[in-house]
């Protein structure tokens, strides 16, 4: 079960990298960190981690504590930028950009 502390301390890695990249505005980095880390988190709630024995247990625990900190902190900054950027999405999905590089109407 060594395994999965390992594991937990990897997702944990990534997610201070996405924290970093959400501080910086950095939306690619924080998708490309996920899409790099998502398999491993995946993996992790496949193993059965109350098996650990009281040590180890504590240990994931205090781990899993810090992910959820870090998921907070990194959607409190995600959240507000989608907010902001949900209109101009919008616009984009009312009047898509052709490849040619026509505008569509004038606004």
């Amino acid at each position: 079960m060594e395994a999965a502390l390992v594991l937990l301390d990897r997702v944990a890695e990534a997610h201070h990298r996405m924290d970093a990249m959400a501080e910086a505005l950095d939306w690619d980095g924080i998708i490309g960190e996920w899409q790099e880390v998502y398999p491993r988190i995946v993996e992790l709630r496949q193993l059965p981690l109350d098996r650990l024995g009281e040590v180890p247990r504590a240990r994931a625990a205090r781990r899993i504590a810090e992910l959820i900190e870090l998921q907070e902190r990194i959607s409190a900054r995600i959240t507000p930028w989608m907010e902001q950027a949900q209109p101009l999405l919008e616009v984009f999905r009312k009047y898509p950009v052709s490849a040619s590089g026509d505008r569509g109407p004038s606004v």
